[in-house]
């Protein structure tokens, strides 16, 4: 009878091990099911992430390309500024070379006037001198000498304020 419960006994306790297997089996299929779960839970977000990051690609891709618009219409403006300073600096240049030509354009008309003045007051004085000179033939006193006198001196006071009033006039332009 021994032998009798020594084999009950170990079917009992084989049975007690199948039934204690089963149970860890069972317990380490949970754990592999919820690990599982945890890898699909990891999967799904990965997947989230993967999405979210397409779309901040193309909203990134949007704003480079509206950088890239606005530099482009920056340079452009820089080129139609550096265009409007060149212009600038060639209307200043003709402006100068304007102002040259009329400074040169007055100077050769003030000469010109200068010596029609001159030539003008040189006959004028001649003919003044002739006259004095004649009526001086005539008085033979002494008045004569004087009044030539007189006259040179007027005739210097008129071409020194001509030539005064020629130089204000050229002055002011």
């Amino acid at each position: 009878m021994d032998t009798f419960i020594d084999k009950l006994a170990q079917k009992r306790n084989a049975q007690e091990m199948i039934r204690a297997n089963l149970t860890a089996e069972a317990i380490k299929m949970e754990q592999l099911q919820s690990q599982m779960q945890a890898y699909d839970e990891l999967m799904q977000e990965i997947r989230q992430v993967n999405l979210k990051t397409v779309e901040n690609v193309t909203e990134v891709q949007a704003v480079l390309k509206e950088c890239m618009e606005k530099l482009e219409e920056v340079q452009a403006a820089s080129e139609q500024d550096a265009n409007k300073e060149q212009e600038l600096v060639q209307i200043k240049e003709l402006l100068e070379e304007k102002f040259k030509q009329s400074d040169d354009f007055l100077h050769r008309e003030n000469v010109k006037v200068y010596r029609n003045v001159q030539a003008a007051m040189s006959d004028e004085l001649n003919k003044q001198t002739e006259v004095l000179q004649n009526e001086n033939k005539k008085n033979k006193n002494g008045v004569g000498k004087a009044t030539l006198v007189f006259s040179i001196l007027t005739m210097l006071c008129v071409i020194a304020d001509i030539l005064v009033q020629l130089f204000s006039i050229t002055i002011q332009f």
